[in-house]
């Protein structure tokens, strides 16, 4: 079993004006979305090079952006996140939304759900390290068995009863611990490179943004 584990991002421009597609969802519909996609983020002045992680779809991995649009998604991430009452990069408390792909034998088998963001990276971790893990990867998320080095991803019994987006294609998936906790090692190697790009970006354009990388990849509580 080969199992990679994605890290992506969310990037949406729906405040630029441009009518979304008549025809959803993205993933029946991904030329009409892809050229919504190409359209939106053209106006919002991002990058030729900036292409989703599928056609339509709005995760962008993190490997492929390049320095001058993450700047522009950590400009508007600052925007996102300011209250009323300090508005600043003293609000930036949050990770990127988003989440990681979990990709078995070049199949993608389960995207991250609403809310999710990157630093759901400690759950996956937690699966390796708990016996009765709680995990969360956006809503609605699985619930988590453990059994004999196996770990069985049950969709049909999530807590919460939202349907999956794109719906699951099977009730439940089991993964090799071993094989994950290869994956979860690999992303980690990414998520370190991330994050010196992003302390990177920093100091060269002057952000004064402290933990930057700690706060974009895992959370101010982390």
């Amino acid at each position: 079993m080969k199992i990679e584990l994605i890290p992506v991002i969310e990037i949406t421009n729906y405040d630029q004006d441009i009518a979304t597609p008549v025809s959803g969802p993205y993933w029946k519909f991904p030329d009409d979305w892809e050229a919504y996609r190409i359209a939106t983020n053209s106006k919002a002045e991002y990058s030729d090079q900036l292409r989703p992680y599928v056609k339509g779809s709005s995760f962008y991995k993190i490997s492929e952006i390049n320095d001058e649009d993450l700047l522009k998604i950590i400009h508007k991430e600052i925007a996102i996140q300011q209250t009323e009452e300090n508005l600043g990069i003293d609000d930036l408390v949050s990770p990127f939304c988003g989440g990681y792909i979990l990709k078995i034998d070049d199949v993608d088998k389960y995207l991250p759900q609403c809310c999710g963001n990157l630093g759901n990276i400690e759950d996956w971790i937690n699966l390796l390290e708990d016996e009765d893990p709680y995990f969360y990867m956006g809503h609605p998320s699985p619930r988590i068995k453990k059994t004999a080095n196996k770990i069985i991803f049950d969709f049909l019994n999530s807590e919460i009863q939202d349907p999956y987006v794109p719906p699951m294609l099977e009730d439940q998936l089991e993964v090799d611990e071993n094989a994950l906790k290869i994956a979860i090692r690999d992303t980690k190697k990414q998520l370190d490179t991330f994050a010196k790009k992003l302390i990177c970006i920093n100091n060269h354009e002057n952000l004064n943004i402290p933990d930057i990388d700690k706060i974009l990849i895992y959370g101010i509580d982390n």
